[in-house]
Parts: structure tokens; sequence; C-alpha cells
């Protein structure tokens, strides 16, 4: 009980704040979400994964099965999101909407401080390694997804490319590999930058959570959003963990990372192209409050 109050206390309740924050500050002064977007997207996510790539360790010995993991799972999810939006019905931007939250989890700034009181050290150190791809992937693919919702998918890639995102993977990657350090003053910089990630994303689902109608929670899109990533989401995890003959400490790790509530990005990405952002919005909130309650039963699972 003390170890749930206190990840309660500073994981949960930090996140509560900020988007209340961002929800006030709509409320008394109006702001321009895609300015904040585009800030997010072209300066501070591409900081992030620089920072994050270039301080990792690419030899880590786990390295190939959580890149299996992470590849299978977004295949087998993407899949499944699609599936379900068809039989469903859903709008274009409905079913891009449902993709991006179903694909990615909140596994950065919410699933590594679970992973450091839940695993300790060993578990938040492999935990690191993969957010390192969950970052790119949510910044890169989670783009192209979203993207797609009004543009074309040659015209979503061409987009892609012209991004700093994809360079600063390549730049880190780079820079793992050589194990060549950033000098000092840009390595602070970079850091700065990418550490205003998560607290910008957090603002804009506030401000968007302001803006959103009750009559949202009437939605059928909504709470299948949040079934994929509550229920689905997890029984898919353990099956591909047992496919691939993952177990022990990893295999707890990567479940309790995929299993984590919908992504705070996917919020950013559905304001800059246009998506269906209060759907979005909605199924990141709900999972994240169910989350305080669930949160012990993750953890015992996994």
């Amino acid at each position: 009980m003390t170890a749930y109050l206190h990840l309660l206390m500073s994981i949960s309740v930090p996140i509560l704040i900020i988007c209340t924050c961002g929800a006030i500050l709509q409320k008394n002064r109006p702001v321009d979400t895609k300015l904040l977007a585009d800030i997010a997207l072209y300066i501070l996510a591409p900081a992030l994964i620089l920072s994050a790539l270039s301080e990792s360790h690419m030899h880590e010995n786990n390295v190939i099965h959580i890149f299996l993991f992470s590849i299978i799972m977004t295949a087998v999810l993407w899949l499944t999101a699609i599936l379900t939006a068809k039989i469903a019905r859903f709008s274009e931007r409905s079913s891009r909407a449902l993709t991006l939250t179903t694909i990615f989890s909140n596994s950065n700034n919410y699933g590594l401080p679970v992973l450091l009181l839940a695993f300790g050290p060993k578990g938040f150190a492999l935990g690191a390694v993969y957010v390192i791809g969950q970052i790119i992937l949510v910044n890169i693919l989670g783009m192209y997804i979203a993207s797609r919702a009004s543009m074309s998918g040659k015209q979503a890639a061409n987009h892609i490319l012209k991004s700093p995102l994809i360079y600063a993977c390549l730049a880190g990657i780079l820079l793992a590999l050589t194990h060549i350090q950033l000098p000092r003053g840009i390595s602070t910089a970079v850091q700065m930058l990418g550490t205003a990630y998560p607290t910008l994303v957090l603002l804009i689902l506030g401000i968007k959570l302001a803006n959103t109608k009750r009559s949202g929670l009437r939605r059928p899109e909504v709470w299948i959003g949040v079934f994929l990533r509550l229920i689905i989401v997890p029984v898919i995890a353990k099956v591909v963990l047992f496919t691939l003959g993952i177990h022990g400490l990893l295999a707890s790790v990567l479940f309790v990372e995929i299993s984590m509530p919908a992504a705070i990005n996917t919020v950013m990405l559905a304001e800059k192209f246009d998506g269906d952002s209060e759907m979005i919005s909605l199924i990141v909130s709900i999972t994240t409050i169910l989350s305080f309650i669930y949160l012990p039963l993750l953890v015992y699972i996994g």
C-alpha cells in the first residue's frame, strides 16, 4: 500500500497538476495548440531523441528481444486497430485516432518511474532501452499515421523525410555506435530541450481537455479505444512474449511498458495534423485516470 501511494504521488499527481495548469490557462487565455504542437514536434522531440540515443548503451544483451517485441507488437496492434475500426465503421479521422492510442503507450514519463519502483534499477535500465525505440516510433511512425488523415501515403512519407526527427535518430544512432559524446554545451542544450518535451505535451493535453465537451464521453469510439488499450493490448502482449520465449525480468518490464495508458504524445500528433484530437484526449485521460487503480494489478501480472 505504501508503494502504491508513493507511485500515485510521484507520478500520477504531477501529471494531473500539469494537465490542470493547461486547462486553467485555456479557460482564461485561449492558446494556439497548433503552434505548441509544432514546437514539440520539430524542436523538443528531436532533442529528446538525440539525447536518449547518444546516451544509450547499444550493446545491451536484450536489445534483440526488445526490438523483436516492439516490431511484432506494433504490427499486430496496428492490424487490430484497423480491423476494429472497419468492423465498427469508424470515420477516417477516428480510425487514425484509434490506431495511435492502441499502438503507443505512455512508456516514457509514466512507464519508467513505475519500473523503477516495481523492479528497481535493473528493470529501469531494460525499460530505458525499450523507451528509446518507442520515442522513435511514436514520433516517426506516429507522425505517418496521424498525417495520413490529411495526406496521401507518399505525402506523409515525404513530410517525415523533411522533419528533423529522422535526422536526430540517425545522428543519435551514429553517436551511440561510435561512443562519441556531444560537446558539453551542445549536450546541455539538447538535454534541456528534451526534458521540456513531456511537460509541453501534458500542457497540450490539459488545453485540449478544457475544450472537450462532456458529450464526447458518449462516443462509442472512445470506449472502444479504452477497451483495446486496457484489455486487448495486455492480452496480446502476453501471447507475443510467450511466443518469443521472453521470460523473467525482461518479460515483466516489456509487459508493464506496453500496457501503460495511451501515449500522451498522440494528442500532440492529432492536434498537428487535424486528427480527432477530442477522441484521443479522452482515451488518454480515461486510461490514465483508470491506471491509478489498475497499476498495482498490472505490475503483479507482469
